[in-house]
């Protein structure tokens, strides 16, 4: 009866059809206008209401006979095939029915354009629906030559997912995800920063998350000298290259390679940057050469455009500082990480250990020899206490360093008493409280 009624409505409107109508029907005569408008608003009122078994008959008639009338004809029609597809048991349907998606895709772009944007719909539901990897690649691909970093973030996902399946069924060569890993990320990294939409963002972030777990289960650092070594030979200059080499190696953690440290340091030559420095001190960090690592450190910390950048360039020197043995550019190093961040445990942590390491350094007896142990555990307790993600590292420092103490009887010996006041001497410069160990 609803039916009934729905088509008595629509052929009360055909009366008031216009040439105006009729141009927006895209139509060529009237008869034709007035079975579009009937059926357009058959199927829309089905369509509201989640009925897409009654829905789809009006859909179908309007799509064959104006497929023009509007954009959201097929943007529905995509829909309810979608519905359809996910609630049909059986194969053979459900395939015609994926067919018939692919095909609404087909004619929204031929009539309405966007080729890109809807390619990239196209691909990723071929894959999620149709199982077709081939298929959905030639499309998703297709969508990232016209979208680039415009590309949305599904279909990146599903892009690098039929090239990573087409792989383990020797359809593509390996090179072909190292390529789309570079453009993908060049997609996701372009919209983390432009984009204003918290939501965006994290979708951004998850598909790289993804892309990421895909990337790292075929791509071995043998792998990577095999392909880039040859690319970085032949252009040894190519910043785009270079950057790439950087990027993919660090993901890996194969930055120990010497192709890695060879890009790091064309790159710098080309153009100093934090990046490259960073990058280069890794490499350096790696093959056990400190101080050469420290320099570049220092380099990335002094060309960093931003805190992120720079905290991590100078927590990597401070900590490679103490490694060495300099203790006061441990500290000197910490101090500017607190100013930047005065809750940085991370920053106290490494303070208490060049106090603790270079203990050696103040104190001439039993007790102020060990004095270095109070400042190094007060400084402990201070990162617990302003950093809980510190805070377990801290406590075990802490306990550690306090079974270091000086004993009750050396101190007392030197005229040192347990809980008053300590000032030191030398290059660690602290107020502290005597403590003492029971034996």
């Amino acid at each position: 009866m609803r039916r009934i009624v729905l088509s008595l409505i629509a052929v009360g409107m055909f009366a008031h059809l216009t040439n105006a109508q009729q141009i927006r029907t895209y139509t060529t005569n009237e008869e034709d206008s007035m079975t579009c408008v009937q059926n357009l608003s058959l199927y829309i009122e089905f369509f509201k209401q989640d009925n897409y078994a009654d829905a789809i008959k009006g859909w179908r008639e309007a799509a064959t006979v104006c497929p023009k009338a509007t954009e959201s004809l097929w943007v529905n029609g995509i829909k309810i095939y979608q519905s359809m597809i996910e609630e049909e048991k059986d194969a053979a349907k459900k395939k015609a029915y994926v067919d018939s998606l692919a095909w609404a895709y087909d004619q929204r772009i031929e009539h309405f354009g966007k080729e890109g944007y809807v390619l990239g719909r196209k691909g990723s539901d071929l894959l999620k629906y149709g199982k077709d990897d081939q298929a959905a690649y030639d499309a998703l691909n297709k969508s990232l030559e016209l979208q680039g970093l415009e590309m949305e973030p599904g279909a990146s996902i599903y892009l690098y997912k039929s090239a990573y399946d087409l792989y383990k069924d020797d359809k593509v060569e390996k090179q072909v995800l190292f390529d789309f890993y570079n453009s993908l990320s060049e997609v996701v990294d372009h919209n983390m920063t432009t984009q204003t939409d918290a939501r965006m963002k994290g979708a951004y972030q998850q598909a790289m998350d993804n892309i990421d777990k895909m990337f790292s289960s075929v791509a071995e650092c043998p792998d990577l000298v095999e392909i880039y070594g040859p690319k970085l030979e032949a252009m040894p200059n190519d910043e785009k290259v270079l950057r790439q080499i950087l990027k993919i190696f660090d993901k890996r953690d194969c930055t120990d390679e010497d192709i890695y440290q060879n890009a790091a340091v064309n790159l710098y030559a080309i153009e100093p940057s934090a990046t490259a420095a960073y990058a280069i001190a890794n490499g350096y960090a790696k093959k056990k050469d400190l101080s050469n690592a420290l320099e570049y450190y220092l380099k990335a910390a002094e060309q960093a455009e931003d805190d992120d950048t720079k905290g991590k360039a100078l927590t990597k020197a401070a900590n490679t500082s103490l490694l060495l043995g300099r203790y006061v550019k441990a500290k000197s190093l910490a101090n500017q990480l607190l100013a930047m961040n005065p809750n940085n445990g991370e920053a106290y942590i490494i303070i208490g250990d060049a106090y603790a390491k270079g203990r050696g350094e103040c104190g001439d007896n039993e007790c102020t020899s060990r004095a270095a142990y109070w400042a190094a555990v007060d400084k402990y307790a201070r990162a617990k206490s302003v950093d809980p993600s510190v805070a377990e590292v801290a406590q075990a420092r802490i306990n550690t360093y306090s079974g270091q103490f000086p004993k009750k009887e050396d101190c007392f010996f030197h005229g040192i008493n347990e809980g008053t006041s300590f000032t030191f001497d030398c290059w660690i410069g602290e107020t502290t409280t005597v403590r003492t160990r029971a034996n």
